[in-house]
């Protein structure tokens, strides 16, 4: 910008200064041309006025003829000066003319030169812009290409981190397909195996169920022994084999698996009252009251916790856990509540001898002679007809000897005890036998031979506690 207005300042200061000189030339020339142009025309002028008077006389006219002769020799010296004076201009003119032309050469040279040097000066900057915009352009195409070229590697680093990344997931995605596929095969073949098992534990909890009642306990205990190691936290397979370990007074082994079954279930109304009564027969061969009484506490907590959930539950003899309770409070000498009990017990499970013979029992040693005799021919009746289905049910001859007894029968009754003394029950079974009929002897009124009957029974299990210390 600056090299370009210094120039244009340049050319016009030289073109004012030649032009101003050939102007200056060129006044000097026109000057005298100029004089000698209007002298003439004077002079002619003159002229045309004498004629113009040709009307005047001949005195005028002569004189009016020197005039013109004078006028015509002074015009003539005129025309002679004029003439020299244009010879002298002619030669000042061509003077001035050539100096002009040789002053006009020098500036046109001048011109042209300056004109070249201008020319050579706007070539150079068009050349000089040219060339920075090439280098502009060159800068600008190798920018281009550095970033092109930056763009296309950041790209194809890119494409391969994303294929390598597609690689990675694809490997996660597959790995992850055959974990979980081996998951499921897995989680499945358990489910099966599971299902399985569940079946057949089912199928041996029910096989135990069916030799309870059938009084084969051991083969009870072993059915669900077999059940336990397919599921050893099976909460009803825990539960039988606690109730069939309390019935065969290993209660130790009882309250591990009731513990169990409760740890599953703590509302698990079975198992509470099967826990409860374990604690009553472990209360009840207890020596210290202190310890006696509180196993019975505990017993009484849960039996009533297992009855507040189901008041129709009964046990895996069939027998209400209202009879336990009426047991446990009958053995505290709480008569009015074993009624209670009892009352239950008849109600959840009426066509049972067992609750009626010791509702009947209470009646007796309470003074109901009538309400006592009333149940005694009732429950004479269930066990009779529960006997005749299954002669082998010595809880069911227990209660009808014991029954019979009461009622005066006391030869069939001593036969029937017999009878159940022969079938080798447990001795759990003798016993509470033995604890019913001292019981029924602090009744008001005696019961003939009822000692006889306790003789019997105490007998036998003498005769068994001296085998099992023999076996030791």
């Amino acid at each position: 910008m600056v090299n370009s207005t210094n120039g244009d300042n340049k050319g016009t200061g030289f073109g004012k200064s030649s032009g101003d000189k050939l102007l200056m030339a060129l006044a000097f020339l026109a000057f005298p041309i100029a004089l000698a142009a209007f002298y003439l025309a004077m002079t002619r002028l003159d002229d045309t006025n004498v004629y113009e008077q040709g009307s005047l006389d001949s005195r005028e006219a002569a004189d009016v003829a020197a005039r013109a002769l004078d006028a015509a020799e002074h015009n003539n010296n005129t025309v002679g000066t004029i003439l020299s004076f244009l010879e002298g201009g002619s030669a000042l003119l061509g003077l001035i003319l050539a100096a002009s032309a040789s002053f006009l050469v020098i500036n046109i040279r001048d011109i042209r030169s300056d004109l070249e040097g201008q020319a050579r000066a706007t070539d150079e900057k068009v050349e000089a812009r040219s060339k920075a915009s090439e280098d502009k352009v060159e800068t600008t195409r190798h920018r281009a290409e550095s970033e092109m070229a930056r763009l296309s590697q950041e790209l194809e680093t890119a494409v391969k981190n994303t294929n390598k990344q597609i690689e990675e997931l694809t490997e996660i995605t597959r790995n992850r397909i055959v974990e979980l596929t081996t998951q499921i095969t897995d989680q499945l073949e358990t489910t099966r195996q599971k299902a399985e098992n569940s079946f057949r534990v089912l199928s041996l909890q029910l096989l135990a169920e069916q030799q309870v009642r059938a009084r084969n306990y051991d083969s009870a205990i072993q059915t669900l022994q077999e059940a336990i190691e397919l599921d050893a936290d099976n909460q009803t397979t825990n539960y039988l084999l606690g109730y069939l370990y309390t019935a065969r007074r290993k209660f130790e082994l009882a309250l591990q698996h009731l513990t169990r079954a409760l740890q599953v279930n703590p509302n698990f109304a079975p198992a509470l009252a099967a826990m409860g009564l374990a604690q009553r027969r472990i209360g009840d061969q207890e020596k210290d009251p202190n310890i006696r009484n509180r196993y019975w506490a505990e017993a009484e907590l849960n039996l009533l916790k297992a009855l507040d959930i189901d008041k129709k539950m009964v046990d895996a003899d069939g027998e209400s856990y209202f009879g336990t309770l009426g047991g446990l409070y009958r053995r505290q000498n709480r008569n009015d509540d074993a009624l209670r009990a009892y009352e239950h017990a008849v109600e959840a499970t009426p066509n049972s001898s067992y609750p009626v013979g010791n509702l009947a029992l209470l009646y007796k040693i309470t003074g109901k002679e009538q309400d006592a005799i009333n149940m005694f021919k009732r429950a004479k009746e269930i066990a009779e007809a529960i006997l005749d289905d299954q002669p082998s049910d010595y809880w069911k001859r227990l209660d009808l000897a014991q029954t019979l007894l009461v009622l005066g029968h006391h030869e069939t009754a001593l036969r029937n005890y017999q009878d159940v003394i022969d079938r080798e029950p447990p001795v759990t079974a003798l016993k509470s036998g033995v604890s019913a009929l001292e019981t029924l002897a602090t009744s008001p009124q005696s019961i003939p031979h009822i000692q006889d009957a306790i003789k019997l029974l105490e007998g036998e299990i003498a005769r068994r506690d001296a085998e099992e210390g023999k076996s030791i």
